[in-house]
């Protein structure tokens, strides 16, 4: 599944089936390259959803338990910061060749693993992903 189809999709309680947030974002964690959370819209104070408390990720909305699953960038220990959004950022190979920004994700969307970053027009397997932060993004070379 690409992100680009799942940004804009409602992330619903099934406690309560009620339209909890949206997503607007993600947060990448490496070894290995997966999603770590889900950056979000919400009604509360919580502004990520971490891929451990996603239930499922479903055609129309994605699913968490109940609304406290929705956490505060405090409450995560894993790398969930806005720094760790990849999408847009500048891409670098680790011997500092510029590849141009990452466009789109693609992952399995019932792991969160990374399979492919799209950067600059071209598929580069997610298992390069070295890192992300304010700078860049670094792949390692092929």
């Amino acid at each position: 599944m690409l992100f680009s189809e799942i940004k804009g999709r409602s992330v619903i309680g099934l406690d309560t089936a009620e339209t909890l947030a949206t997503v607007t974002g993600l947060a990448v964690a490496t070894s290995p390259a997966r999603i770590a959370a889900l950056r979000l819209t919400a009604k509360g104070p919580g502004t990520l959803v971490t891929w451990n408390q996603i239930q499922a990720v479903g055609p129309d909305a994605i699913t968490v338990r109940k609304a406290d699953d929705i956490r505060t960038e405090a409450d995560v220990p894993t790398p969930a910061d806005k720094h760790h959004d990849p999408l847009g950022r500048r891409a670098l190979t680790e011997t500092g060749r510029e590849l141009g920004p990452v466009e789109n994700i693609e992952f399995d969307e019932a792991t969160g693993r990374i399979q492919r970053l799209t950067i600059a027009g071209r598929e580069i397997e997610g298992e390069r992903l070295l890192g992300a932060g304010s700078y860049a993004v670094v792949v390692a070379v092929s």
